[in-house]
């Protein structure tokens, strides 16, 4: 029996390798929090926004964190007791997530985004953060209202915008909400058309929730804007199968995200296993025989 179909009546929305592709995007964000804020802050310095002081020590206070959780709490506590504000809790908060203190991050973010005096841009970033942190602590609630606070700021439609629906969607799904999910998916697609990942989570859910007509055109374009990414070609191939199209569609992706899945066991073996659930690949026709003249 084809297991294919079994897919799409299972509660989760998403597959525990988007989850894993999930969890890697939000530890590269981590990461790339200090290069982001020096970016972002720079160039507010620059238009008159925040004094460049206070966008360098942000940034050797991440800096100090990436090197050493307790380094950077402890440099984020005395920046806070000489007056940081928000942007010595958005330090703490970013050391508490490099030691996987997720929880207590989420409070040091929200206790960021409640100080008076920052801009609606750094406010959303510091709830969205908490909103993020509070979905690795596996607290849904709390990164719910945290999600709900970035938007409640009023923002540009752009791409980190975008963003923050996509990731509201997430904690949308993980409280069985598929209408607000789905609605905020939309909003993602809307100001982030370049991001993957949004194309990818909207398939899925779409999949899930047997509108494979959606699933279809929208893992398509995810593939467009990242066809060598294992975890897009898994679902393409999930989705046309479902679709009734199992030969070559969905052997072709099968195959691509077994040959591009790197050192991804798990996925490669979940390539594999969908592959040999697939019809067996016709073999070249046979030279006909001689007649059977009895």
């Amino acid at each position: 029996m084809l297991l294919l179909p079994l897919l799409a009546a299972t509660q989760s929305p998403y597959t525990p390798e988007i989850e894993a592709l999930l969890r890697r995007r939000d530890d590269k964000r981590r990461q790339e929090t200090q290069a982001q804020v020096l970016r972002t802050e720079e160039a507010a310095a620059f238009s008159g926004l925040l004094p460049p002081e206070i966008a360098q020590r942000l940034t050797a206070c991440l800096a100090q964190a990436d090197a050493q959780s307790q380094a950077g709490l402890d440099e984020a506590a005395k920046w806070a007791g000489e007056g940081g504000g928000a942007y010595a809790a958005h330090c703490k908060g970013y050391a508490l997530g490099k030691a996987q203190r997720f929880a207590e991050a989420a409070a040091a973010f929200e206790e960021g985004g409640r100080m008076a005096g920052t801009d609606a841009v750094t406010r959303a970033r510091l709830w969205s953060q908490a909103g993020n942190a509070a979905l690795v602590a596996g607290d849904v609630p709390r990164a719910l209202a945290d999600f709900d606070q970035a938007l409640e700021q009023p923002l540009p439609a752009t791409l980190s915008t975008g963003e923050i629906h996509l990731d509201r969607a997430r904690a949308r799904v993980a409280a069985d909400d598929v209408k607000g999910a789905r609605s905020d998916l939309d909003k993602a697609l809307q100001m982030a058309p370049a991001d993957p990942l949004g194309w990818l989570l909207s398939a899925t859910l779409a999949r899930r929730t047997d509108d494979l007509a959606t699933a279809r055109a929208h893992i398509e374009q995810a593939a467009k804007l990242s066809r060598n990414d294992p975890n897009i070609a898994l679902e393409q191939g999930v989705i046309y199968a479902l679709s009734g199209d199992r030969d070559p569609a969905a052997r072709a992706a099968f195959q691509r995200a077994e040959q591009t899945a790197g050192g991804d066991e798990a996925l490669v073996r979940k390539a594999r296993a969908y592959l040999a659930q697939l019809p067996p690949e016709p073999g070249p026709a046979k030279p006909a025989g001689p007649p059977d003249v009895k």
